[in-house]
């Protein structure tokens, strides 16, 4: 059975990813801008989303006179998805949007597909599916424009607190979730005095991603949860110390923290597992 799940959650990792890419394209702006809404190289709108044909309007016919039919359109249902070109460059300029074309896709299917083969409790693994889903696009976005969206950092908290309150009370681990609470209020609290101490080091938006990573390490224990925040500062460090080697920044060069620490964290949550 876990063979099947992990599969069938590598599946849906590599479905969702051109919506996460879409995430990626249109929340990489400046703070403040809109989302994006043209090619940033030649200013070609982006693709807009599209009806699928099973949810397309559907054609009626009402009888208006004796023996006479007269077509009508019926609204019918739509599904919107977003659209991007598959090979994830503009059209008219062949300008890149956003990450290399599959990477968003293909991490996305391996990050579900890992969870599934080391989290084992259904709604544990719901709630890191989801965190997973949220902070994948912020790690690209973060790295790219240096902020962390509150249209996912906040989804990424409500959802894996949400998720993790249901396995608590399936499962009667009320211990585990009062760990977890206190966990993403601790590690927020902890990045918030960093903020503080060193506002050019850390953002808003780490403290905000920091609460739900927090919580989601906590649920597995206090050690996960230092285990990941300490994972999260090593990774960090040593990708600006290979940067100084390599001569690629100085050491006044301010890097982006929230892939790093949604990388420690997921590290830490595959190889603890449940």
């Amino acid at each position: 059975m876990r063979p099947v799940l992990i599969a069938a959650l590598a599946a849906a990792g590599l479905a969702a990813g051109p919506v996460l890419r879409w995430l990626v394209v249109r929340l990489s702006v400046p703070s403040g801008e809109p989302w994006r809404r043209s090619c940033p190289g030649c200013g070609d709108p982006l693709p807009p989303a599209r009806r699928t044909a099973a949810f397309a309007p559907r054609p009626q016919t009402a009888l208006t006179a004796p023996g006479r039919r007269t077509a009508l359109t019926a609204p019918g249902r739509l599904r919107a998805l977003p659209v991007l070109p598959p090979g994830g460059r503009c059209r008219a300029c062949r300008a890149r949007l956003g990450p290399p074309a599959l990477t968003v896709e293909v991490t996305a299917a391996v990050v579900l597909g890992l969870l599934a083969a080391r989290i084992h409790p259904g709604l544990v693994l719901a709630a890191m599916c989801w965190l997973a889903l949220c902070t994948i696009p912020l790690a690209y976005i973060d790295a790219a424009t240096w902020r962390l969206p509150d249209l996912l950092t906040g989804p990424a908290f409500a959802g894996t607190a949400a998720l993790l309150v249901a396995a608590a009370a399936a499962g009667g681990h009320w211990s585990a979730l009062g760990r977890a609470v206190l966990g993403g209020a601790a590690f927020a609290a902890f990045c918030l005095v960093l903020l503080l101490i060193s506002p050019s080091g850390m953002g808003a938006g780490d403290v905000k991603l920091a609460a739900s990573l927090g919580t989601a390490l906590a649920w597995l224990g206090w050690g996960a949860l230092a285990a990941g925040a300490l994972a999260g500062f090593v990774l960090g460090a040593g990708y600006g110390a290979a940067l100084l080697v390599a001569r690629r920044a100085s050491r006044a060069t301010q890097l982006p923290f929230g892939p790093f620490l949604i990388a420690g964290t997921f590290l830490v949550l595959l190889i603890a597992g449940l």
